[in-house]
C-alpha cells in the first residue's frame, strides 16, 4: 500500500509492505537527501520476512509535497514522519532506520518521541557538521557549461562502490529519478539541516541522550562519506553505551541497495540479540 497523509506541513507519502495489524515488528525506512521510498525496493523483500516495512518520503522529495511554509528544519522533516506514521495508527515501538543523512533524521524522530521507538539503526550516517556537509555537497554534480540542464542534479556513481554494476538493479536509475523529483531550491535547504544540527551537538552526545540500543554500519568503499569521514564517525560514536558498530563490505553509501540481504541480515541479528533499552524516569 502507498498513499499520501496530510499533516501539518504538508503531504508525505508513505509506502507500507505488509500487515500493520499482524505480530510482527515495525521497521521505519527514513531516506536521505535526495533520496525516496524507492531507494528500499531492494531491502524490502528480506526486511518483510520479519517486519512490516513503512517507508516514508520526507517533505520536498519523492511523493510528498514541499513544506508548506518552505522551512526544511530538522524537527519540520521529524514531526511530519511522526505525523503520518500517527495516521497509520501505528502504537507499538519501532525500529528507525536511516542511511547518510536520513540516520541523523531518523536520530531526531526517537529524540522527540524516544518512548514511541525501540531501536535505531544508522547507515553510513555523519557524526559531525563537517562530514554532514560533505555527505550533501560532494554528491551534487558540478554545474553544466552553457547554460543546459544536466540530466541529473548528482553524481549517481558517487552513491555506489566503485565496482558495482547498476544494471542489476530493479531500477538501475534509482538514484537520478529521485534526485530529479526533488527541486533544486528545496535540495539546498535540506542540504543546511544536517550542518546545522550537528553543528548544534555533536552526534555523540545526542544518542548518549536518547540511549538507545544503536546499530551503526559502515561501507568499506562509501564515495560520499568518505575514508575520512567514516574514520571521524567511528571516532565519534565508537564509545557511546548501547551502540554496536559494523562494518559493510565492497559497498558503497547506499549499501542497502547494493548489499540488501546483508544490510537486512545485520538489522535481524542486531533487533535478535541485543535488547531495547527501557528508559525509566526516576
Amino acid at each position: 500500500m502507498e498513499k499520501i497523509y496530510e499533516v501539518t506541513s504538508g503531504k508525505v507519502n508513505i509506502k507500507v509492505t505488509g500487515d500493520l495489524d499482524s505480530d510482527k515488528k515495525i521497521i521505519v525506512l527514513i531516506p536521505g537527501i535526495n533520496g525516496s521510498v524507492e531507494y528500499y525496493d531492494e531491502i524490502t523483500p528480506y526486511l518483510q520476512k520479519k517486519y512490516t516495512v513503512i517507508a516514508i518520503d520526507l517533505l520536498g522529495q519523492g511523493k510528498s509535497s514541499k513544506s508548506k511554509d518552505g522551512v526544511y528544519s530538522m524537527d519540520v522533516l521529524a514531526w511530519a514522519i511522526l505525523e503520518g506514521i500517527a495516521r497509520l495508527r501505528v502504537t507499538d515501538s519501532m525500529i528507525l532506520f536511516g542511511y547518510g543523512i536520513g540516520g541523523l533524521i531518523a536520530n531526531r524522530v526517537a529524540e522527540i518521541r524516544d518512548f514511541s521507538v525501540a531501536k535505531l539503526i544508522m547507515l553510513n550516517t555523519p557524526a559531525n557538521e563537517k562530514y554532514a556537509e560533505m555527505d550533501v555537497n560532494s554528491s551534487f554534480a558540478a554545474i553544466p557549461l552553457l547554460g543546459k540542464l544536466a540530466k541529473s542534479p548528482v553524481k549517481a556513481n558517487l552513491y555506489f562502490a566503485k565496482d558495482f554494476d547498476t544494471s542489476k538493479l530493479k531500477n538501475p536509475n534509482v538514484i537520478n529519478d529521485a534526485a530529479n523529483a526533488v527541486d533544486r531550491k528545496v535540495a539546498k535547504q535540506l542540504s543546511k539541516t544536517a550542518d546545522e544540527y550537528l553543528e548544534d551537538k555533536a552526534l555523540n552526545k545526542r544518542l548518549r541522550i536518547t540511549a538507545l540500543a544503536t546499530l551503526a554500519i559502515f561501507s568499506d568503499d562509501d564515495q560520499i562519506l568518505t575514508e575520512a569521514g567514516i574514520k571521524d564517525a567511528k571516532a565519534t560514536i565508537g564509545r557511546v553505551p548501547h551502540l554496536t558498530m559494523k562494518d559493510l563490505k565492497g559497498a558503497g553509501h547506499v549499501g542497502m541497495i547494493e548489499k540488501p540481504e546483508e544490510v537486512a541480515e545485520m538489522i535481524a541479528e542486531f533487533d535478535d540479540n541485543v535488547d531495547d533499552i527501557i528508559k525509566i524516569d526516576m
